[in-house]
């Protein structure tokens, strides 16, 4: 069933037949909506008040799995995981901003391509074109870790619970707004975690797929806890796995590696998803 929820789902995001409330999953922001309602979860230690937010769903959801002896239970398992999954997977949307990015930077409108990716991508400040290029290329990855292979991580590893409990714990990051509540607060900062540790397997299979045995000491790396370590580990791993060098000087050389960089990370980001597939497909046909 893991594979073939993930199937349908992909399937329904590319052709565009999800429905908004799905798609937006309205469905999260209305219980997290009613979570927001319960007043003791606000004076509460923030870590208990995250406890009662997520639980609830990862115990229904871990509930399902432990069901799946009954067909009924398996069924229901598999149409919830498709629901969950569509709330998460917009990976096409970060793929069609590099699109009016890419544009701007062939035509080396500096100022413009970084105001396009600025509506995507969470730049710092812009200091130069070559820092614009490597922030893009380091939160492209970020965000598809994000929408694509930290779901689809927690998913395969811990069933429909695994993905529930991702999916809500972003919902909090991306509902927005500076007063937040505690649990929020801690629940956004957990998701640094559950993102970090899909973005070490990234790296051990970008390592794989390049043969590039410095990857893997990316992937092993310890660093500081005031670091993002997703971004961190991304960044490092891609420019490894793919050679990148100093950009040139020249605005024409520089577009036009530019422009060859970010198909090569478009390239590389397929070569894992398809790789990641086939690991799952194999471990499903195990099993």
């Amino acid at each position: 069933m893991t594979l073939l929820a993930l199937l349908v789902a992909l399937w329904g995001v590319k052709e565009s037949y999800v429905p908004s409330y799905f798609a937006e999953c309205q469905w999260g922001r209305a219980y997290m909506k009613q979570a927001e309602q319960l007043s003791f979860l606000n004076n509460a230690h923030p870590a208990l008040g995250y406890g009662f937010y997520i639980l609830p769903p990862v115990l229904l959801a871990w509930y399902f799995a432990e069901m799946h002896d009954r067909w009924f239970f398996s069924l229901l398992e598999a149409v919830a995981a498709v629901i969950v999954f569509v709330a998460i997977l917009d990976y096409r949307k970060v793929e069609a901003a590099l699109t009016p990015f890419l544009k701007r930077w062939r035509s080396q409108e500096w100022q413009s391509a970084y105001e396009h990716g600025s509506q995507s991508f969470d730049y710092g400040r812009m200091v130069s074109p070559s820092q614009l290029l490597n922030q893009t290329i380091t939160q492209y990855w970020v965000r598809v870790n994000q929408t694509l292979f930290a779901p689809l991580f927690w998913f395969a590893i811990f069933g429909l619970a695994g993905l529930v409990l991702y999916v809500l714990t972003s919902l909090l990051e991306r509902s927005g707004g500076d007063d937040r509540p505690g649990w929020k607060k801690l629940g956004t900062e957990f998701l640094y975690a559950l993102d970090g540790v899909p973005a070490r397997a990234i790296a051990l299979t970008i390592a794989a797929l390049c043969f590039n045995g410095k990857v893997v000491a990316v992937a092993l790396r310890r660093f500081r806890a005031t670091d993002r370590e997703a971004e961190v580990v991304l960044k490092l791993a891609v420019k490894m796995g793919l050679a990148f060098q100093e950009l040139p000087m020249s605005d024409e050389e520089m577009a036009s590696e530019g422009a060859r960089r970010i198909h090569a990370v478009q390239d590389l980001r397929s070569n894992v998803f398809v790789f990641w597939l086939v690991v799952i497909a194999v471990l499903t046909i195990i099993a």
